[in-house]
């Protein structure tokens, strides 16, 4: 047999080979994850329970669909006691089901995780299988590659049994190709396996903050009709006056706004220059073209000036009112100067920024502040987090769910932010 030590695809087959064996240890590769008590022990099974669990979801949702066309009958009522503890119930139990829905998707991510886990213990038994069967092609290859021409002479009695064995050769270099491949295929999907494995880790953790939260708002409702309830002994006189209190409150923070914008442009001039937090300087927008501060994709639940506004025999609605979960980013819609950030605790919290062309926003209801006061900051940049939960920090009292009040002031005089947004 004619040997075939110069080839090649010999050598580099053989190190690829030795390359595939030693990547894949058979032990120790895997770290298991820890993904609470699962019972399904097949795949099927997973996957009829991932089914089950969003077939619960989807009538959850249902139920919390139609408590939100009962919250959003009620906003739009003018605002009463019995009103406001009505839409409080069906705030409290939407909150519920929304938390019931959040526990069933924990349920069926760690079901996502208990498949991937599988799949990928069932791929690296593949791998450890493929690793003995290239092993074994190896050691033949080795004991072929020993054998000199004058072996094979002597150890065959015709041409064709030579002919026969080098074919076999061929077929076994083959059949090293073909499994070499495999393996390498194995590996790639091992690796999109275990990455899949470890964005369904990432999105458990998500929901299980997101639990956190609920859990928090949820309780915060309570507590909030319980403070409703304790303030007003039941009675609307009482509950008159609390709303009296919070139009004063409110009347306030309207004239400390108006201030604000004209000492911050007296201080700044009409264009306003200073220094962003990154060090640039900060010149603003001549043509003002503002961004949304938050996603409006829920669309508006308040127009400014919206004749349907609960509380309008208090005061016009100075904004619009954008509908996104609690504790949603708050991005800056364009460079300015921060005049104000009032954090009134369980009060009406909000921000005030002052932007070029004697142009400034304001954002209300927020539950987290994120600049301070007397700093510049640029357009997108983080400026804090929605709130508008009843009984949430910075909500205040005139709030009806959570919500970004957003306001865009002219010389200090609220105008429809619709104007000013693309």
């Amino acid at each position: 047999m004619v040997k075939q030590k110069n080839t090649p695809w010999h050598y580099i087959g053989l190190a690829l080979v030795a390359s595939v064996i030693f990547a894949f240890p058979t032990t120790g590769f895997l770290q298991q994850d820890t993904v609470g008590e699962a019972t399904p022990t097949t795949s099927e099974d997973i996957q009829r329970a991932i089914e089950q669990k969003q077939e619960q979801q989807r009538l959850l949702q249902q139920q919390a669909e139609e408590y939100q066309r009962v919250i959003a009958e009620k906003q739009k009522v003018a605002a009463s006691l019995q009103n406001e503890l009505e839409l409080l119930d069906a705030q409290v139990s939407k909150s519920e089901l929304d938390l019931q829905t959040l526990d069933f998707s924990i349920e069926e991510k760690r079901l996502e995780i208990l498949g991937a886990q599988k799949s990928i213990e069932e791929t690296q038994g593949d791998i450890d299988q493929q690793q003995t069967y290239l092993a074994d092609l190896v050691r033949t290859m080795y004991r072929y590659d020993q054998k000199d021409t004058l072996e094979l002479f002597v150890v065959h009695s015709s041409f064709s049994e030579i002919v026969q064995d080098i074919r076999a050769t061929t077929s076994l270099e083959y059949k090293v190709r073909s499994a070499l491949d495999t393996v390498q295929a194995k590996k790639a999907n091992l690796e999109r396996e275990k990455a899949d494995r470890e964005l369904r880790m990432r999105e458990l953790e998500s929901l299980q903050g997101e639990v956190e939260a609920a859990t928090q708002a949820l309780e915060a409702q309570q507590e909030y009709k319980t403070t409703i309830l304790t303030d007003t002994r039941e009675d609307e006189q009482q509950y008159n006056q609390l709303l009296e209190q919070s139009k004063q409150e409110q009347l306030r923070a309207d004239s400390d706004i108006r201030l604000l914008q004209e000492q911050a442009q007296a201080k700044l001039g009409n264009s306003p220059g200073g220094t962003n937090t990154d060090g640039s300087t900060f010149t603003g927008n001549r043509n003002v073209q503002l961004s949304w501060p938050v996603s409006p994709l829920k669309g508006i639940s308040a127009y400014f000036h919206d004749p349907s506004y609960p509380y309008r025999r208090y005061f016009e609605h100075p904004a619009i009112d954008i509908p996104t979960p609690q504790g949603t980013a708050i991005s800056a819609p364009d460079d300015g100067y921060v005049a104000r950030a009032k954090n009134a605790g369980l009060g009406y919290s909000y921000i005030l920024i002052v932007h070029s062309n004697s142009i400034s926003t304001v954002f209300g209801h927020v539950s987290q502040i994120n600049v301070a006061e007397d700093t510049f900051v640029k357009k997108g940049q983080i400026i804090g987090r929605s709130g508008g939960m009843p009984g949430t920090p910075g909500a205040g009292r005139l709030t009806t769910g959570p919500h970004l009040h957003f306001e865009v002031r002219l010389n200090g005089i609220p105008v429809n932010p619709l104007d000013y947004l693309p």
